[in-house]
């Protein structure tokens, strides 16, 4: 048996307008588009896949599934209840409902998240068996095979991203801690949870934008060398009770692990506010770029709007220096990575 990581999808929300262009998302690569999905792949002795547990699934899920493979993932895992994370959801459980004697399909997500998949496709309420992710506290994934583990941490995606979370998968029997960040503003990780992130073997990322503009509710890159107009102002203006808001559900505990981040972190001035801030924290041994846009960097910047092969030299020139040991990439869809001790 054999541990592989496969990139599903890697692309924005809609980074390519009908009757638009976009050097990243290569015609007629529907697959990428507001689908950044990944898989942990179990193998046999032969190579055939013998368990894959997904991580998100939006728009380009289904077509990418039925090319590869045409299996139907063991479980899924939601970072958060965006229609570019969940809209592939209905398609693949109402396929394991229907040829699996009518079982209900397992998803492990927080409890804000589902409640708002629920909102929005009501229907899954009567299809899924919902898994409670509560913050900072691993739980077991039985379908991932034994001591497989999820863990989730809040995060900050904006006002309308209820209880958006990134997810840490433990993989013992390869040796791997995976960290899946899912969309990011800010990460309202406490100190002990930095702590337990530190090292990870596999971080795959929100890129949305190189440089920093709040109002898309992505972190940016890196701060831009020349130009920090958009991230003082919106500092100056956030609250608590911003950041608090999408994870505020009295009916569980939740809300109050949020408040160990803001001991930890009283002053925003120390806020991981970009992606290089917060890998100089966790120091991963592979760090992979996903999700990225670059028309926030186009539009307000005048920066110009990367390919593939782009944005892999300017990340790899950001981030050599300060960290020597992490390699970067700029995944295909498609790729497969084996996971080794």
């Amino acid at each position: 048996m054999s541990y592989h990581l496969r990139i599903n999808g890697r692309g924005n929300a809609w980074p390519v307008p009908i009757a638009q262009v976009h050097p990243f998302y290569s015609l007629p690569g529907a697959p990428d588009y507001a689908n950044a999905s990944y898989s942990l792949l179990r193998k046999d002795e032969s190579g055939k896949v013998v368990m894959d547990l997904l991580v998100d699934a939006g728009h380009g899920i289904v077509p990418f599934l039925l090319r590869h493979g045409n299996r139907i993932p063991d479980a899924l895992l939601i970072t958060h209840p965006h229609f570019d994370h969940t809209l592939g959801m209905d398609w693949i459980i109402q396929s394991y409902y229907r040829f699996h004697g009518n079982r209900r399909y397992p998803v492990y997500a927080t409890r804000g998240c589902q409640e708002q998949i629920i909102a929005t496709m009501p229907h899954m309420a009567d299809l899924v068996a919902f898994t409670d992710l509560p913050y900072g506290i691993p739980v077991e994934v039985p379908e991932a095979g034994e001591g497989i583990t999820v863990t989730a941490y809040p995060v900050f995606h904006g006002p309308h991203a209820r209880a958006a979370a990134m997810l840490r998968v433990a993989v013992p029997q390869a040796g791997q801690q995976l960290l899946f960040t899912g969309d990011v503003l800010l990460p309202l990780l406490q100190q002990k949870d930095l702590e337990a992130l530190q090292g990870a073997d596999w971080l795959l990322t929100d890129a949305n934008n190189r440089f920093p503009n709040p109002k898309t509710n992505h972190w940016s890159v890196s701060r831009h060398p020349q130009d920090d107009r958009y991230l003082e102002p919106w500092l100056q203006a956030l609250t608590q009770e911003d950041l608090m808001a999408p994870h505020n559900f009295q009916s569980y505990d939740n809300y109050s692990y949020l408040l160990g981040f803001f001991e930890d972190f009283p002053d925003n001035k120390d806020y991981l506010l970009t992606l290089l801030d917060f890998v100089l924290r966790v120091r991963p041994r592979n760090l992979l770029l996903a999700h990225y846009s670059g028309i926030e960097d186009e539009k307000y910047y005048g920066e110009e709007v990367l390919d593939t092969a782009g944005l892999q030299s300017w990340g790899e020139r950001l981030f050599s220096g300060p960290l020597p040991h992490t390699r970067l990439l700029v995944p295909d869809t498609g790729e497969i990575y084996a996971l080794n001790h």
